[in-house]
């Protein structure tokens, strides 16, 4: 299972948003500055004015006083020369033009009584002056000045400028080292998620992940550990489980199919066998032989030696008849004291009679059993297929009927099935 890559990256998404917050910080601490710095350098123009008109305006009271409008043409005139003025003019206490500067717009004002008090306002880029001219307390005119803030507008532009260009480059550093600090930050959470990443491709639940800080992300990465290392357990704990079953299964399955006692063939693997070899002997026109085992005189020895002696018995018989056939041949207990012997190939009816005579041989040997000899033998009945039956089932009843003729004829032998 391929590793599912993230649409989108955290990191990438965490530094864009912190970009975008450092970037609107520094536009409104620019916006702020450039408010506060037009403020203030407003502030001080207007304040150097204003010291201006007054100086003026105790300059033209004596005039006034006096009547003298060409002295006080020539203190404005002296006035426009050093400041950048759009309008200047002087009023008499009865609101008569009293002196104004022909070269300097005029001023759009209406006539109006004199001020007792000091104005100062600001319109667009001018500032406009109401100087009461007093003289010992008295009111003897008002002086109007408007002067241009041209020359500081152009100044504030270059600052902001200059300005504009510090922060483009600080924002630049900032943002480069934020970028690194960031990336620094978020490494371990960055490892921790190719981690998760490999556990759910691999299904290796012993990965581990490093602990780098003693933070947010170490309690996660310690936590993620915990999680593996229980997955781990877990898994081993199953696969446990799971040889634990198989091997059951296995056990189940030999319990199935093999005799507890003598670790043959049951009926029900004798069935399974008897039919594959009746089956094959058909399709490949070969011949085949099914041995129906009886012990004799069986009965005898659980009566008198016990069921214990009885099983020793039945275990040196199956012992002694698997030495004594073919590799390929199969010996199955039916049950109680009856075997069944099947000879898949290479079968012929001297062939029978001689493995036969082989088992009978066998089994005449002394068994001893408690100090005891047993007195044991075979009857041996045996029927061909397909000679005497197609059927496995029918193949059973022949090779069962033979072997009481066998038993019939004296028991310790065999008898071939005939149906004479």
């Amino acid at each position: 299972m391929s590793a599912i890559k993230p649409r989108h990256s955290l990191v990438r998404k965490l530094t864009r948003q912190n970009l975008t917050v450092l970037l609107g910080s520094m536009l409104i601490s620019f916006m702020l500055i450039a408010v506060m710095l037009w403020l203030t350098a407003r502030d001080r123009q207007g304040s150097a004015a204003e010291l201006a008109a007054i100086q003026l305006a105790s300059n033209v009271s004596a005039m006034l006083v006096f009547n003298d409008p060409d002295a006080a043409e020539h203190e404005l005139a002296v006035l426009a020369s050093n400041r950048d003025l759009s309008g200047i003019a002087l009023y008499n206490a009865k609101g008569v033009l009293f002196a104004d500067l022909a070269d300097v717009a005029t001023l759009p004002w209406q006539t109006t009584p004199a001020s007792q008090e000091l104005h100062r306002r600001y319109h667009g880029l001018e500032i406009e002056l109401v100087v009461p001219v007093k003289v010992k307390d008295k009111i003897e005119g008002v002086l109007y000045v408007r002067e241009n803030m041209d020359q500081l507008m152009s100044w504030f532009l270059r600052g902001l400028l200059m300005i504009s260009a510090l922060m483009v480059i600080i924002y630049w550093f900032a943002a480069r080292l934020l970028i690194r600090i960031q990336r620094k930050a978020l490494s371990p959470l960055v490892a921790l998620s190719a981690l998760a990443e490999q556990v759910a491709s691999e299904r290796n639940f012993a990965l581990r992940a490093a602990v780098v800080d003693n933070n947010e992300i170490g309690s996660l990465t310690l936590r993620f550990n915990e999680l593996l290392k229980r997955a781990e357990i877990w898994q081993a704990e199953l696969s446990s489980q799971l040889q634990q079953q198989a091997a059951r299964g296995d056990q189940l399955e030999h319990l199935a199919l093999k005799d507890s006692l003598t670790q043959l063939p049951n009926r029900h693997s004798f069935t399974e066998l008897l039919n594959q070899m009746v089956q094959t002997s058909i399709s490949n026109n070969t011949m085949s032989a099914l041995m129906f085992i009886d012990l004799d005189n069986f009965k005898f020895v659980n009566d008198n030696y016990g069921h214990d002696a009885g099983d020793d018995v039945l275990i040196e018989v199956s012992s002694r008849i698997q030495a004594a056939i073919r590799t390929g041949d199969t010996l199955c207990r039916l049950g109680g004291d009856e075997f069944a012997l099947l000879l898949p190939e290479q079968v012929t009816p001297q062939l029978t009679e001689q493995v036969c005579k082989r088992l009978v041989q066998k089994i005449n040997q002394p068994i001893w059993v408690k100090n005891a000899k047993m007195p044991v033998t075979l009857s041996i009945g045996v029927a061909l297929c397909p000679q005497h039956s197609s059927s496995a089932a029918t193949l059973l009843q022949l090779a069962d009927e033979a072997m009481y003729q066998a038993k019939r004829a004296g028991k310790n032998g065999y008898q071939i099935y005939s149906a004479a």
